[in-house]
């Protein structure tokens, strides 16, 4: 038997999830939308299937080829997009043999379509409609092509139809932010019934393939977390959170009925509630208000940013940890000359914005403060030597922007201001190695601007390289 899938909606009521891919692609319970109906198709014993699409036709095609994935022989057709059925079935090239199925594939269900079938071929009608617990399916059954019930299949029923089959079931519309939300819950609640991907590691707990999550992180509730994700074992899921693949969520977050997409990063102490996460988008729920995190560490988009995919926290400790061993003879020399030099006064503090994430006074997780000594002394190298035992506590990497004040951080209000404010504050980077302490703040910011815009691990260690380098030049030790 044929199927035709109507998967040409634009989606413009759920912007901005739609606003880089079509209805058909977004991801909802680890899979696309689109492969949830085909694989209820497979289940009924359906294994050809013409799909109609319009927005980002080449991204669905690409997405699901001729459908030897599902044992399927898939082809395609393109519309207006959003057209009538009956006006898409008029234009196919190669209408459907009689009888045929037709539904939409922008729409996740959980009835069973063998069912439908089984009792709709023996109505002798020209189409059946299927209702799952009263609600419209969008599926028919049809033995004419020109029945006009065909419009039923749209998001208004246009009549009634002269034949329907009620089945149990759940159908998610997905016609709203708050819908898609939802049908995400539910599906990871079992109000509908979907093939979810994972296994269930614990109670409440499914997760896909090569995800580290702990049975700790579900305090109540149940979480369905994709491939590929990382939480913190202090991460908290409580009441139905459904996490995509590749997501990082890092240390004391708490998530609450809450939908995180691919792709994206959770940051330390961030309380998420009732929301969708799409990378360093924050959307509410209950207004549809779409929220843009510029702050790296608190939402990031894996896709795009930097964040975490340098060295970790772990490892940007034992970086510093085995640089403060290598320079153990600097520190004897740096007391040497304490004594020498300023025997009242030795060290010099300044309180500075450092990587550690806190909670503000209003709840809300900012980046913290931490004390920087410095030796007063007057050799270079030997100045900022106590720094390194902030990279060994956490708060500055190895190799990272400029550290700077919180006072100075919120001057900070133009856009490339706001961007070099995104990265890392590290010891070393291209601004403390390569622009003088005296050059104005301008210079020193557009310098932090390049190494966020240009970052990658083998910048890195080009810059640990240069500050080998450094070390044994002049520069270093006479100012």
């Amino acid at each position: 038997m044929d199927a035709i899938i109507l998967a040409d909606r634009k989606g413009q009521e759920l912007l901005p999830l739609t606003d880089s891919t079509c209805v058909p692609l977004l991801p909802l319970a680890g899979k696309t939308v689109l492969e949830h109906t085909l694989e209820a198709l497979v289940q009924a014993g359906l294994r050809q299937a013409h799909i109609v699409v319009s927005p980002h036709a080449e991204a669905v095609k690409a997405a699901f080829g001729s459908g030897e994935r599902w044992g399927m022989r898939l082809t395609y057709s393109t519309s207006r997009g959003e057209e009538s059925p009956s006006q898409v079935l008029a234009g196919l090239q190669n209408p459907p043999s009689v009888p045929f199925l037709i539904l939409r594939g922008d729409v996740v269900r959980s009835g069973l379509i063998n069912s439908f079938l089984a009792q709709a071929e023996t109505l002798d009608v020209p189409c059946v409609q299927a209702r799952f617990s009263g609600g419209n399916a969008f599926v028919m059954f049809c033995r004419d092509l020109r029945h006009a019930a065909f419009d039923n299949l749209g998001w208004v029923e246009t009549r009634q139809p002269s034949a329907q089959i009620d089945l149990e079931g759940a159908v998610a519309k997905l016609d709203s932010l708050k819908n898609f939300h939802q049908a995400n819950l539910d599906a990871a609640a079992g109000r509908i019934s979907l093939r979810l991907p994972g296994l269930q590691t614990a109670l409440g707990m499914t997760q896909g393939r090569n995800s580290e999550a702990y049975p700790q992180n579900v305090k109540q509730g149940v979480a369905l977390i994709g491939a590929y994700c990382s939480l913190h074992p202090s991460v908290e899921l409580n009441g139905e959170v459904v996490i995509g693949d590749n997501v990082i969520i890092d240390r004391r977050a708490s998530i609450e009925n809450t939908v995180i997409l691919p792709h994206s990063y959770i940051g330390e102490l961030v309380e998420l509630r009732n929301a969708i996460v799409r990378g360093n988008e924050l959307i509410r729920v209950d207004n549809g208000a779409v929220l843009k995190i510029t702050d790296t560490f608190l939402l990031a988009d894996l896709t795009s940013s930097p964040i975490n995919k340098g060295l970790g926290e772990v490892y940007n400790r034992l970086a510093g940890l085995v640089l403060l061993l290598l320079s153990l003879p600097l520190w004897g020399l740096a007391g040497l000359l304490l004594v020498l030099q300023r025997p009242v006064a030795p060290f010099s503090k300044q309180l500075l914005r450092g990587n550690k994430i806190k909670l503000d006074d209003f709840g809300l997780p900012q980046r913290a403060e931490f004390t920087a000594w410095a030796c007063n002394v007057s050799v270079p190298v030997l100045r900022y030597l106590p720094r390194v035992l902030a990279v060994v506590g956490g708060d500055l990497r190895l190799v990272g922007a400029l550290p700077v004040t919180v006072e100075a951080a919120l001057q900070r209000t133009e856009e490339w201001e706001k961007f070099a404010d995104q990265a890392p504050a590290g010891l070393l980077g291209p601004t403390q190695l390569a622009i003088p302490a005296d050059a104005p703040d301008e210079e020193k910011l557009m310098g932090d601007s390049f190494y966020w815009a240009n970052f990658s691990i083998r910048h890195d260690f080009r810059y640990l390289i240069q500050a080998w380098q450094a070390l044994f030049s002049r520069k270093a030790w006479f100012s």
